[in-house]
């Protein structure tokens, strides 16, 4: 992984969206910073299509999809995305919405498997507002190994399911769709490709985005999860989280 400063300027003035993940990479510590949000707000000004692909839940994703400087919001780790036409929210998601109750009983059933093993793993506060995975915590208010989490992914792949880790969760999905699925479809509806597009991320489950982006970059911690991830990041910055974002959205900027 070179330093973003090595990233050549003729690739960086063909942006035309940038896509990033939320958790370690747009959020630093639980906390949306101004001057974040602000390097956000001026890339979307600028013209850039901004698309949010996060794992975080439906719930939280139907309001950034309103109300923040965003084009779109891919959300559950692929399961859906958000675009904001007009007044309205366009909705596009793998599953069909009528599947959901059966689905979620599938969830429910493999939480329990796991829990048979480990009792002591507790489902992500945010778990109510999701509709298509399971987001057990692993590091935002409890505290799980990474050697456990790694098996939790092994037990969830024997029972059909899939599975990602991010900075704070394992998310836990049935179906054959990640963030790059969604992401792709999401930018083919603005007409655009991997192409003309980069990405930031920071943890495991940004891995296939990795893989899929020429133009990826991820921010330092994302070195922590090297051993354990298929794809890396052509590039990385020299700082760590929303400061990490900021350092790309301001070298996008010095190009122009």
């Amino acid at each position: 992984m070179k330093s973003l400063s090595n990233m050549p300027i003729e690739d960086v003035t063909k942006i035309k969206a940038i896509l990033f993940d939320l958790d370690g990479t747009f959020v630093s510590d639980d906390i949306l910073e101004s001057s974040t949000y602000r390097s956000l707000e001026k890339l979307h000004d600028s013209g850039v299509k901004t698309i949010a692909v996060t794992g975080r839940p439906a719930g939280w994703c139907d309001l950034m999809a309103r109300w923040w400087p965003i084009d779109a919001v891919v959300g559950e780790n692929g399961a859906f995305s958000y675009s904001k036409i007009g007044n309205k929210i366009a909705r596009i998601t793998y599953h069909n919405h009528a599947s959901l109750p059966k689905y979620k009983k599938k969830l429910e059933i493999l939480f329990r498997k796991l829990l048979e093993k480990y009792e002591y793993l507790k489902l992500a506060s945010d778990q109510s507002f999701r509709d298509w995975d399971l987001a057990v915590d692993i590091a935002e208010e409890t505290n799980v190994s990474m050697d456990v989490a790694l098996d939790i992914i092994q037990i969830c792949e024997t029972e059909g399911a899939r599975a990602a880790i991010s900075n704070i969760h394992v998310n836990i999905w049935f179906g054959d769709y990640n963030k790059e699925n969604m992401s792709l479809r999401t930018l083919e509806n603005y007409g655009l490709s991997v192409e003309d597009s980069l990405y930031i991320g920071d943890s495991p489950n940004d891995s296939p985005m990795f893989g899929c982006f020429p133009l990826s970059v991820g921010v330092k911690s994302v070195s922590k999860y090297k051993d354990i991830m298929d794809n890396h990041p052509p590039y990385v910055t020299n700082n760590d989280g929303a400061e990490g974002f900021i350092e790309v959205a301001d070298f996008i900027f010095s190009t122009k």
